[in-house]
């Protein structure tokens, strides 16, 4: 494995190219570290020498280490880290003088694709071939590929994606093709590139429209050839006629495309029994809401831990403030009390004081604060679930599957595999609930608002979501 690090003066330049770089990966062929900015509120652009060593340390569990900069201080920053490191993490770390963002995103696919450390600092270098070719500048070095278009197996295909093989899907063929033992090459009007390089597909400038030709010679050229087939079938991992094919529409959270079969969750919620209670069971019901309260607090600890741990501390307080809520000397008396004014069982009460505050949430003008109204009915429904000693069933998921469902509570989302989920649709929901900040964090692909979405598909469909674009396409 071959890992990359970027360093740059400018933490959001750096984080714009991360952003980039992780529309073009598929899998975990390659780690990404990121050494940008300095500590310093008044004055943040800069480079840090021990940032840049950090950054490579962490990622320092592969054969070779890729570093690519910006700016020249940001060289000598690199300089400066590799003589702090280890002398064995140093003689595995090439520093790359290619373009920052289109070196680093050629790297990473070539990385991803168990490219060698030539092949990955080639691509890197390499990165700016396509721009000149476009503009009419001359290419230093350049040589045409010339593989005999006479040999082998071919398939063709029209291309239909709006605008050709750009970048992203590009990557998709580059790293697909990367697993074959077989000798390659696409053709475009007589035009040879080789399909395994970002950089060569990026030259032949593949337009929407245009005819491609795989060919494949080699062991498992058959391989190749189906692999490509299907993937040109599913446009590269785009969507592409939406007229032809059923389609839904959200609001994009985490951006992304994945493909992969349905899998329709149910909402679940306490069923509550509303009953009166007698003077001398009052005392019962307050007793009952206080143990619920208390195991409910017992999960919210718990799952702030399993937060702080998987995902960041920052996100662990989401939690910690649905602790405070819960724990509100206030709210707790005003439930007690409604217990005994109304004589209500602990079930009734308890819900009617957290839907008060639920309703003023909603009727907020800061939309960021209208969303928070979700934290409120989470905290609900668990402990609801205590006092009824109904517990919340877990999401299960047996195989990696596109969760679609009516609503998705932010203590579900910590709990979900991150592994199995391919992406989230929801039909409701807002893009600033914590849920959604969850799942943007985890990396999950997510649309909300997807009207329709529960009663237009079914568990084990196919689909493709483009969360870039709010759009989940169906097949027939």
């Amino acid at each position: 494995m071959i890992n990359i690090v970027v360093v740059s003066h400018s933490a959001l330049l750096a984080k714009g190219v991360e952003e980039l770089a992780r529309q073009m990966m598929r899998g975990d062929g390659c780690k990404l570290a990121l050494a940008a900015g300095v500590d310093d509120v008044e004055h943040p652009i800069g480079t840090d020498a021990i940032k840049v060593m950090e950054a490579i340390e962490s990622v320092s569990d592969c054969t070779a280490i890729v570093v690519l900069m910006d700016l020249g201080s940001a060289l000598l920053s690199a300089e400066t880290a590799l003589e702090l490191l280890d002398p064995e993490i140093a003689a595995r770390v090439t520093l790359c003088s290619a373009p920052l963002v289109e070196g680093t995103l050629a790297a990473l696919v070539a990385a991803n694709s168990g490219g060698s450390l030539e092949q990955v600092l080639a691509e890197a270098q390499g990165a700016l071939q396509a721009k000149q070719a476009q503009l009419g500048e001359m290419i230093p070095g350049q040589k045409p590929l010339n593989l005999p278009l006479k040999k082998g197996k071919s398939l063709s295909w029209k291309v239909q994606n709006p605008h050709g093989l750009h970048a992203r899907p590009a990557a998709r063929l580059a790293e697909t093709l990367a697993l074959f033992d077989a000798e390659l090459v696409l053709e475009k009007n007589g035009q040879c590139a080789n399909p395994r390089s970002l950089n060569q597909l990026a030259l032949l400038q593949v337009h929407r429209g245009d005819t491609i030709r795989l060919i494949a010679d080699g062991v498992q050229a058959d391989e190749a050839l189906a692999a490509f087939k299907a993937l040109a079938e599913h446009h590269f991992g785009e969507i592409v006629s939406e007229s032809q094919q059923p389609s839904l529409h959200g609001i994009p959270v985490e951006e992304s495309i994945s493909s992969g079969p349905i899998l329709q969750v149910a909402r679940f919620w306490p069923q509550i029994v509303e009953r009166r209670v007698g003077p001398d069971d009052v005392l019962n019901e307050q007793q009952r809401l206080r143990v619920a309260l208390q195991h409910t607090l017992n999960d919210l600890n718990k799952l702030a831990e399993r937060t702080g741990a998987l995902i960041g501390k920052p996100q662990a307080a989401i939690f910690g403030a649905h602790c405070m809520l819960l724990d509100d000397p206030d709210l707790q008396h005003a439930a007690y009390t409604r217990i005994a004014q109304y004589q209500c069982n602990a079930e009734q009460a308890w819900q009617k004081e957290l839907e008060l505050i639920a309703a003023d949430y909603r009727a907020m003008d800061d939309e960021y604060m209208r969303a928070r109204e979700l934290d409120v009915r989470d905290i609900l429904r668990r402990s609801l679930s205590h006092l009824q000693q109904q517990p919340i069933p877990p999401i299960l998921i047996t195989a990696p599957s596109i969760l679609i469902l009516e609503e998705l509570m932010p203590s579900e989302v910590v709990m979900l595999d991150r592994r199995m989920v391919l992406g989230i649709c929801l039909s409701g929901g807002s893009a600033l609930s914590h849920t959604a900040i969850l799942a943007k964090t985890m990396g999950i692909p997510m649309v909300v608002g997807m009207s329709g979405c529960m009663t237009k598909t079914h568990t084990g469909q196919k689909a493709m979501l483009d969360a870039a674009r709010g759009v989940l396409q169906l097949s027939h």
